[in-house]
């Protein structure tokens, strides 16, 4: 079988496989180290009221039927006193922002390397 390999690559092809599979695994390890380390920022009327990590279950009540649940490493809005609920609707998001323009709720969810960037 390494006889047959021999006649089908050589050496320079061996080290090209070698230098891409290196590569795809800094790629891979860089994307994962991206994703773990996320914080979640809520903003109310424009005021930043609470910043924690993505990974602490918890339930935030804003207001009276204004709630945010924060659990599996996701963000949701829970409830909302908006008439159309399209916030509520959006769902789960480990991602994407939830807006909630009527009640002027901002739902941010940035990586803590960003935040580095963003800082120096």
């Amino acid at each position: 079988m390494i006889k047959d390999l021999k006649k089908i690559f050589t050496p320079a092809d061996i080290v090209l496989i070698i230098i891409l599979l290196f590569i795809s695994g800094l790629f891979l390890w860089g994307i994962k180290n991206e994703f773990q380390a996320k914080e979640v920022e809520i903003y109310y009327h424009n005021e930043l009221i609470e910043k924690c990590s993505i990974k602490d279950d918890r339930i935030i009540e804003l207001d009276k039927g204004i709630e945010i649940e924060i659990k599996d490493g996701k963000v949701r809005m829970k409830e909302s006193t908006c008439k159309n609920q399209f916030c509520v609707k959006q769902s789960w998001s480990d991602r994407f922002p939830i807006i909630c323009v009527p009640n002027e709720v901002s739902i941010i969810i940035k990586s803590k390397k960003e935040e580095m960037l963003i800082t120096r």
